[in-house]
C-alpha cells in the first residue's frame, strides 16, 4: 500500500497541522467539560459515553501524528480523520436531541460560550482541524 508524503510535500504538512488542531481541540474539550462533567454525574450513561468518545476522539489523532513520522497509508489517515471527527461530533449531537435540554445544539447557541469557553473553543478547533485534515489528506501526493 502506498504512504503518504507527509514531510516532503505541502499538502501533508498542512494536513498534519490540522490534525494536530484536532486533538487539541479534544483535549481542551475533555480539561474543560468531559473531565469535570464525569466527576460531578459518574452514574450518567451519556456524560461516560461522551467522555468515552472525546478520549477515542484523542486518541484517533494522536495515532495519527505518531504513525505519520513513520509514513502512513492514506486510506489509514483519512479513516483516522473521520473516526476522530465522528467522535468530537456525536456528543453535541445526543445532547441536541435531549428532551431535558432546552439549548437544542450546544455549540451555536451565545450562553454556552459564555459558561465553557474553552469546551466551545476545543469544539470548533477539534471538528475543523479534523474536517480539514480529512480533506486536505485526499489531496497529499502518495509514494
Amino acid at each position: 500500500m502506498a504512504k503518504m508524503n507527509i514531510w516532503s510535500s505541502g499538502a501533508g504538512i498542512v494536513a498534519l497541522i490540522f490534525m494536530v488542531a484536532g486533538a487539541v481541540g479534544a483535549v481542551l474539550q475533555f480539561i474543560d467539560f468531559y473531565l469535570p462533567a464525569f466527576q460531578l454525574a459518574p452514574g450518567d450513561t451519556k456524560t461516560l459515553i461522551a467522555f468515552i468518545l472525546v478520549i477515542a476522539a484523542m486518541a484517533f489523532c494522536g495515532i495519527a501524528i505518531i504513525v505519520a513520522i513513520f509514513g502512513i497509508p492514506k486510506l489509514l489517515w483519512i479513516i483516522f480523520a473521520f473516526l476522530a471527527l465522528a467522535c468530537l461530533l456525536v456528543p453535541p449531537i445526543v445532547y441536541a436531541f435531549d428532551p431535558s435540554n432546552p439549548f437544542g445544539f450546544l455549540y451555536f447557541n451565545g450562553l454556552w460560550y459564555q459558561f465553557l469557553q474553552l469546551d466551545f473553543i476545543g469544539f470548533w478547533v477539534g471538528a475543523g482541524g479534523s474536517l480539514l485534515a480529512l480533506i486536505t489528506g485526499l489531496f497529499v501526493p502518495s509514494d
